[in-house]
């Protein structure tokens, strides 16, 4: 029988002939260590031979201090016994216990007073005579440090001595507490009782029924495991939806709803030609410098786009069309071949618009509307709140009644789906667009008037070099996915939710994201 099998049969025999037993005694009893023993309780408890009910109580114990003075002497009563006959002054009393005399020193008037580290050894000195003073062991007359009468024991010591008959809030364990002679523990034990399957001895249970106790019968004379059918299986890994992308999948949802047809957007390299000249921004806008923009170094230019595309563009900025008079500067072929990463996915419909200006020619006109969720790159200093990639959402419809009422219907819709409801138009500046809106909310989370995104109606120097027919208006709008993220999933910093801050565990943990249409 192993060492675990004779405890477990010590203990249950102990309860034989017992309506109970707590811990304590147990532990006594057998000599067991209590820590080690509180675990062959649980494994029987485990098995129902045993019940067991976790009490606790508070005991006096001997501090460092106290068990040096129960196997030694007390401070107090050692000086006492170096005291002779005549008695003795302080500074010789204080010699034999080392402690040597400082000479006194004089210090100049206004001289800063420096505080010395107290000697441990006069410290301990001064507790003692104040304890022996105290305790009525010593007296002082002119100087001199006597005893009050020979032979007197050691009381503390003698306290110590019949410290397991000291009760809990007696007169001596608070003189004890005082001294930090000892202290108030506080000790957990168990009360232990029969369980349903007791037995005076001990059948180990097996975990499983295996192949060789079917074959030899052995399982006819086993004891197993109860199996815990509401058990929780082990977690499986898996991966999980980031954030973005669930709300990216969200929106995605409400625009396909709304008719929109998404556009692929899988290029992150775009040429300058696409993300600005063909959107009718001016070569010198500072929107195209190196502080903004992120420029490629190999291939630094990009193929050449269609040579009439390309020169009703220049054509447009140099010289102006559709009543515009364009910017009058002179275009740079070179410069719009530039390869950047793009920084709005404006580049995308600018492209997705040349293309149904083509299917005009061939099929006739017909509306559409797009929309695209996808990357785009600025040169920004990373903080809480900007990043130098981020995720752009944007609306485009082709049709020739489009008009900005409609795009304001199309956009308080959107929002509306999204749980906000009150929404500010704001004029502004868009080198595409015009007129240009910004769009602010009034979000119900932040309780505060925000600014949530940016439309217009394309201006005809952007869509007549395109091919798109002076009757048919273009609208569009856009926002960025990370705001709303941030603030549906109270996310304080940008930078927790992309890149190496990001915790997996948030990442699992996230709830789906369901916005409430009011």
């Amino acid at each position: 029988m192993d060492q675990k099998h004779d405890h477990a049969n010590q203990i249950l025999s102990l309860l034989e002939n017992n309506e109970s037993i707590n811990s304590l005694q147990i532990s006594q009893t057998t000599g067991v260590n209590h820590q080690e023993l509180v675990g062959y309780l649980l494994q029987l408890e485990a098995a129902n031979y045993i019940i067991t009910e976790g009490l606790k109580k508070d005991q006096l114990v001997l501090t460092e201090e106290g068990n040096t003075i129960l196997n030694s002497q007390s401070g107090e009563y050692e000086i006492y016994q170096k005291l002779p006959e005549g008695g003795i002054s302080m500074a010789d009393l204080q010699k034999q216990f080392g402690i040597e005399q400082a000479p006194k020193q004089k210090q100049e008037q206004g001289e800063k007073k420096e505080k010395q580290a107290e000697d441990p050894k006069k410290k301990l000195f001064d507790l003692g005579f104040g304890n022996a003073k105290k305790m009525g062991y010593i007296k002082m007359d002119k100087g001199i440090i006597s005893k009050v009468a020979n032979d007197l024991p050691d009381k503390i010591k003698q306290e110590l001595q019949q410290f397991n008959e000291i009760k809990l809030g007696s007169p001596q364990a608070k003189l004890l507490i005082e001294r930090k002679l000892a202290s108030i523990s506080t000790i957990k034990y168990f009360e232990v009782k029969k369980g349903v399957k007791y037995s005076p001895k001990f059948r180990e249970q097996f975990a499983a029924l295996t192949t060789e106790q079917l074959l030899n019968g052995e399982w006819k004379d086993c004891d197993y495991k109860s199996i815990n059918l509401n058990a929780e299986g082990e977690k499986i890994s898996m991966g999980n939806l980031h954030p973005l992308l669930k709300v990216r999948k969200q929106f995605s949802q409400i625009l396909i709803g709304l008719g929109f047809e998404e556009m692929a957007t899988n290029q992150f390299v775009e040429s300058s030609f696409w993300n600005f000249d063909a959107l009718f921004q001016p070569q010198k806008h500072p929107a195209r410098d190196a502080h903004d923009t992120f420029f490629c170094s190999d291939p630094e230019l990009s193929e050449e786009v269609d040579t009439q595309l390309r020169d009703k563009v220049k054509s447009m900025h140099q010289t102006g069309g559709v009543g515009s008079i364009g910017y009058q500067y002179e275009w740079s072929h070179e410069e719009a071949r530039k390869n950047i990463l793009r920084t709005h996915t404006t580049a995308v419909s600018s492209k997705m618009l040349y293309r149904i200006a083509q299917q005009y020619k061939e099929k006739g006109y017909f509306p559409k509307k797009y929309f695209s969720i996808d990357k785009v790159f600025r040169n920004e200093t990373l903080d809480a709140t900007h990043l130098a990639e981020f995720h752009q959402i944007e609306g485009v419809v082709i049709d020739k009644n489009a008009s900005l009422g409609q795009l304001m219907g199309i956009i308080r819709e959107f929002f509306r789906q999204i749980g906000i409801n009150k929404l500010w138009f704001k004029p502004t500046y868009n080198p595409y667009t015009e007129p240009s809106m910004e769009i602010y909310g009034y979000h119900p989370i932040l309780k505060k008037k925000v600014e949530i995104g940016n439309s217009g109606v394309f201006r005809p120097e952007m869509l007549a070099p395109l091919g798109i027919p002076e009757d048919v208006n273009v609208i569009a709008w856009g926002l960025g996915l990370e705001r709303p993220t941030m603030i549906y999933y109270d996310i304080r910093d940008i930078r927790t939710m992309v890149g190496p801050e990001v915790k997996v565990e948030t990442v699992r943990s996230n709830a789906f994201c369901v916005f409430e249409s009011k």
